[in-house]
C-alpha cells in the first residue's frame, strides 16, 4: 500500500485543503478572499512538490563533474 501512495500523498493533502477551503466558504465561515488564498496555497504546494521531484531526478541523472585541477 505504501508503494501505491508514494508520490500521491501531497496531492491528496492539497485536494483536501481545497475541499476544506471551499466547504468553509459555503458554510459562511470564511470570505472569498481567504478561500482563494487557501486554494492558491494548496496549488503552490503541488507545483513546488513537482518542481523538487523533477530537479532531484535531473541531479541524480547528471554525471558527477570532476573539480578543475
Amino acid at each position: 500500500m505504501k508503494e501505491k501512495l508514494s508520490g500521491k500523498k501531497t496531492y491528496f493533502t492539497a485536494a483536501a485543503a481545497v475541499l476544506t477551503a471551499v466547504g468553509a466558504y459555503f458554510a459562511g465561515e470564511v470570505d472569498l478572499t481567504v478561500t482563494i488564498q487557501a486554494v492558491f496555497a494548496a496549488l503552490m504546494v503541488i507545483f513546488l512538490r513537482k518542481g523538487v521531484t523533477s530537479e532531484a531526478a535531473k541531479a541524480a541523472e547528471a554525471p558527477a563533474e570532476k573539480p578543475a585541477e
